[in-house]
């Protein structure tokens, strides 16, 4: 059954390409170089595209092709013609796919189930599995329930968090100080709250926690540019970047990671100061040096659950780097919600811990969580994304702890 939702959905693409590519001027006949005889005058370039050809006026009806034919002028609305015709026939497959397959849609099969978790529906032409839809919307969970589960399943129980790391590292067996505990309320949804406890590693990699902490201070934050820009100087706005500002999970990979960061600066300041837009006079911070976050060595490997990961330059450095300065903080810092050795193979570097179960459990629920791939989800082995229900930052708060309170 499978297979014929497929080739349903491989015939509705294929026309659905000849459809684009005559409004693109994609085909091979929209390229077509073609000339116009004038009464008395050489031949003259009408047009290369089809999209253009409505804008010309050549005098003439009568055309020659690449082959010296002569043809009579078409025009735009002949092939909008012929577009109307085929998503005619691109509505009717779809129709007649829906009535013959739907028993089929109330539930993703075992085929979509295996491509995925291989990562090669492509591969496979299995479309259904590739996009990620489950057939059925009304049957899925509720996204805001804890057992709800990434693959729109509900679960008979909540997950149970991982143990709370040890502060023993597997490195030298040494025992890591917490320094600073971070205390960040979430909101799930419209209504629910929960709280996560960050431990942090203060005297393992001082400069990379300290930058942790300013970035999760309010009116604090991390300042790169000059600080007569915050006060209007130069002719710019502009604003410390901070999580306390629209703060939020941004990506899920399910099972592995959660990313925290701003998304935007523009947009976090435009609604601090309660604007529609940040304007043109808004600068966003730039990345922050690196060279002393840098030369920090990772206290522990990524080899458990709940632990705090930030980009080997640290805070800013989290994304490919070739995003905008807007969009520089967007992954700031990540959590560990099972062991990620590839981590330790990129260079990033763990500042800390989660600290008690109710954080253990909420990291647990969060990275099991469905995600809305968007375009991601038709990548092979690409199923992470923002959470399907908006998980945002409510609340921080520090506390400094002494030697003798570090234990977790």
């Amino acid at each position: 059954m499978a297979s014929t939702g497929a080739t349903n959905a491989s015939v509705m693409i294929a026309l659905l390409t000849i459809a684009l590519s005559l409004f693109e001027g994609t085909s091979a006949f929209s390229n077509t170089i073609i000339t116009r005889h004038m009464t008395n005058g050489p031949a003259i370039l009408c047009h290369t595209n089809i999209n253009t050809w409505h804008k010309m006026s050549c005098g003439s009806d009568d055309y020659d092709d690449d082959d010296g034919n002569t043809r009579q002028r078409g025009d735009r609305r002949d092939f909008l013609s012929v577009a109307k015709t085929v998503a005619g026939a691109v509505m009717m497959v779809a129709s007649n796919s829906v009535v013959a397959n739907a028993e089929v849609m109330r539930a993703v099969g075992s085929a979509e189930k295996s491509c995925r978790e291989e990562g090669n529906c492509l591969e496979k032409g299995d479309w259904d599995g590739a996009v990620g839809w489950n057939w059925g919307g009304a049957d899925r969970c509720d996204a805001t329930d804890p057992r709800c589960g990434p693959d729109g399943q509900l679960r008979d129980t909540p997950l149970e968090g991982a143990p709370v790391p040890s502060i023993s590292t597997t490195l030298d067996d040494a025992t890591l100080l917490i320094t600073h505990v971070v205390t960040m309320q979430l909101s799930i949804g419209k209504g629910e709250k929960v709280d996560v406890q960050m431990g942090l590693y203060g005297q393992a990699c001082p400069a990379s926690v300290q930058q942790m902490v300013d970035f999760c201070t309010l009116n604090v934050g991390l300042v790169t540019n000059s600080r007569l820009m915050l006060e209007g100087g130069y002719g710019v706005l502009s604003t410390p970047v901070t999580l306390t500002k629209s703060g939020a999970l941004n990506e899920i990979y399910p099972g592995q990671i959660l990313d925290f960061g701003v998304a935007s600066q523009s947009i976090a300041y435009a609604k601090a100061v309660n604007k529609a837009k940040a304007g043109n006079d808004f600068l966003p911070q730039r990345r922050p040096d690196s060279q002393t976050i840098a030369s920090e060595a990772s206290p522990r490997p990524h080899n458990v659950a709940g632990l705090i990961s930030v980009a080997h330059n640290g805070i800013g450095y989290g994304g490919t780097e070739f995003e905008a300065e807007d969009e520089a903080f967007a992954s700031s810092f990540q959590i560990t919600a099972t062991a990620m050795p590839s981590m330790d193979k990129a260079g990033r570097r763990v500042i800390g811990q989660l600290m008690n179960a109710e954080s253990m459990a909420t990291l647990a629920r969060l990275s099991s969580s469905p995600v809305n791939r968007g375009i991601k989800g038709i990548i092979p082995g690409q199923n992470m994304g923002p959470p399907l229900i908006k998980v945002t930052v409510n609340n921080l708060s520090i506390a400094s702890l002494s030697k003798s309170e570090t234990s977790p």
